[in-house]
C-alpha cells in the first residue's frame, strides 16, 4: 500500500510541475486540456470559461485569447460554421476585411473524435482591430481558438501565443452528466 501511494504522489507532483499552466475545459460531450503560454495570465471571465492576456505593460485590454467548445445534438459542419459567422459578420459590419489563414496542426489530425478538418479565418475590423478565428471540427462539437488585437502589430507580436496555445490543445470526447 505504501508503495502504492508513494508513487501516486511521485507521478502527481511531476505532473503539477510538468503542467502547471495545463487547465482542462469541461463540456457536455468533449474535454479540451490546454496550456497557457508564457507569459500570459488566465482571466476571470462569467461568459468564457478559458480566456487569457498577455502579461506584459502597455498592451492593450483588447488584446486577448480564449478556447470555447460549443456541443451540437447532430454532426457539425465547419464550412458551413463559418459560412454562418462570417454572414453575421458582414451583416453587421459591411466593411470588416475576411480573409484565411495557412497554419498546419499536428495536434488536430482525425482520431476517433477529431475529424482532422480546421480552418483559420482572419477578419479586420474598420477600427484596425484584428482577430484569428481558427475553427476545429469533431464528430459532436465544434472548437474554437481565438486571437483578438487592438491592431495589426499587436496580432502579429502574439501569432506565435495564438500557436502555442493550438499547439498545446488536447481534445477528447466525453460524457458529462
Amino acid at each position: 500500500m505504501k508503495k502504492k501511494l508513494f508513487l501516486f504522489l511521485l507521478i502527481s507532483i511531476s505532473f503539477l510541475n510538468s503542467y502547471g499552466q495545463t487547465k482542462m475545459i469541461v463540456g457536455k460531450k468533449h474535454l479540451l486540456f490546454v496550456s497557457i503560454p508564457n507569459s500570459w495570465l488566465q482571466s476571470p471571465n462569467e461568459e468564457i470559461p478559458f480566456l487569457i492576456k498577455p502579461e506584459a505593460k502597455n498592451v492593450s485590454d483588447r488584446t486577448y485569447m480564449y478556447v470555447l467548445g460549443l456541443d451540437y445534438e447532430s454532426s457539425p459542419d465547419l464550412n458551413a460554421w463559418i459560412e454562418g459567422n462570417n454572414t453575421g459578420l458582414k451583416n453587421n459590419i459591411p466593411d470588416i476585411s475576411i480573409q484565411n489563414l495557412d497554419l498546419t496542426f499536428d495536434n488536430l489530425k482525425p482520431n476517433n473524435f477529431l475529424t482532422g478538418k480546421y480552418k483559420i479565418v482572419t477578419y479586420t475590423y474598420p477600427n484596425g482591430r484584428k482577430e484569428a478565428l481558427l475553427v476545429i471540427e469533431s464528430k459532436t462539437s465544434i472548437f474554437t481558438v481565438v486571437l483578438s488585437a487592438k491592431d495589426s502589430a499587436e496580432f502579429n507580436t502574439y501569432l506565435n501565443s495564438f500557436k502555442e496555445l493550438t499547439n498545446s490543445l488536447e481534445i477528447k470526447a466525453a460524457t458529462v452528466r
